[in-house]
């Protein structure tokens, strides 16, 4: 897999990503004029006293109020926070995408990821996003990596 994890302040959008994914899908929604906000709300679980106390989504996207989680794959860690966000903010969990690398690969890592999401999670097919863009239409995207 693509290192989709490199981290870094990105000039062109005037902010730090955590990773490639993250910058980009930024990137697209500024080609299409869309507002974005990154990490703009942690969320605490109250009551944890260890491990994943809080969880951050990735965006909010305020003209439309959704969260969006852009994610290659889930670790351990992932699957606990976005469970705890489900149990703890059931609300905000209902305005929750996802970004994902393609919703109709049938790739082990891509089933896994659909498992969780779907079948665990209960997550509408709806809210799955695909970050799947041609190499060919890149190109519209300046900085694309």
């Amino acid at each position: 897999m693509n290192n989709i994890a490199k981290g870094g302040f990105r000039e062109d959008l005037n902010c730090y990503f955590r990773s490639r994914w993250e910058a980009n899908t930024a990137r697209y929604w500024n080609l299409l004029k869309i507002k974005w906000q990154y990490e703009p709300k942690e969320f605490e679980f109250k009551g944890i006293k260890r491990g994943n106390r809080f969880y951050k989504p990735d965006f909010y996207l305020p003209e439309t109020d959704k969260y969006v989680e852009v994610k290659g794959w889930f670790t351990p860690d992932d699957k606990t926070k976005i469970r705890r966000f489900k149990k703890y903010y059931p609300e905000e969990f209902a305005k929750l995408h996802f970004v994902i690398g393609d919703p109709f690969s049938n790739s082990k890592a891509n089933c896994k990821i659909l498992e969780f999401l779907i079948d665990e999670l209960k997550v509408s097919f709806l809210k799955l996003w695909s970050y799947r863009i041609r190499k060919k239409s890149a190109y519209l995207i300046s900085n694309w990596e």
